[in-house]
């Protein structure tokens, strides 16, 4: 399979565990999923957390790994090691476009203020139709519910419309991203419907 026909995913998510346990768990069976299925992850290039849990497990799955870290973070944290190629960048504005600019989908596992201003950064280029990318985010063990609760809120006072909500695909489980997945036309980086 060439890189053409491969599906390639990013996934925004903490370089820390959090408190429960079910998150590293979620981002291993996502890593084993994609490393099973011979997608391409590009990640924040670090090897704590949920962000190390899930390239590691892709990598060991057989997934083609990318590691995208800035120069800063690169002096505080451990490179994943073993991993295809690593990408050091000077900011993170450049860390976020070049775990973008090759994918058909982003995928957003828990995390702090990081990972959230990679999912709405990515999430305004989508409605802005400055990028024709797959958002999904995972509200895995609710993580994500009160975030929900509060977009919700912002479509109800008129400041988004019911359609650009929609333009996240929402998942509580890995088997609902294997779904969302499925859907995807690595041609047109677009789902099938």
């Amino acid at each position: 399979m060439n890189i053409e026909e491969t599906k390639r995913v990013c996934i925004f998510c903490g370089h820390r565990t959090g408190k429960k346990e079910v998150w590293v768990e979620f981002a291993r069976n996502l890593g084993n999923f994609l490393g099973k299925n011979e997608y391409i992850l590009y990640y924040g290039g670090g090897s704590k957390g949920i962000m190390g849990s899930v390239a590691l497990a892709a990598k060991k799955s057989g997934a083609r790994v990318h590691g995208v870290i800035t120069e800063k973070l690169a002096e505080t944290e451990p490179i994943l090691k073993n991993i295809d190629k690593v990408t050091v960048v000077k900011t993170l504005s450049e860390r976020k476009e070049k775990l973008i600019e090759n994918c058909h989908a982003a995928i957003v596992l828990p995390g702090g203020i990081g990972t959230l201003d990679e999912l709405f950064d990515l999430w305004a280029k989508i409605q802005l139709g400055v990028e024709n990318k797959i958002l999904i985010l995972v509200d895995v063990n609710s993580y994500y519910s009160k975030l929900l609760l509060f977009l919700r809120h912002v479509v109800d006072e008129g400041f988004l419309s019911e359609d650009q909500l929609s333009k996240t695909r929402i998942c509580q489980n890995v088997n609902e991203v294997i779904i969302e997945l499925n859907k995807l036309d690595v041609n047109n980086a677009k789902f099938i419907y």
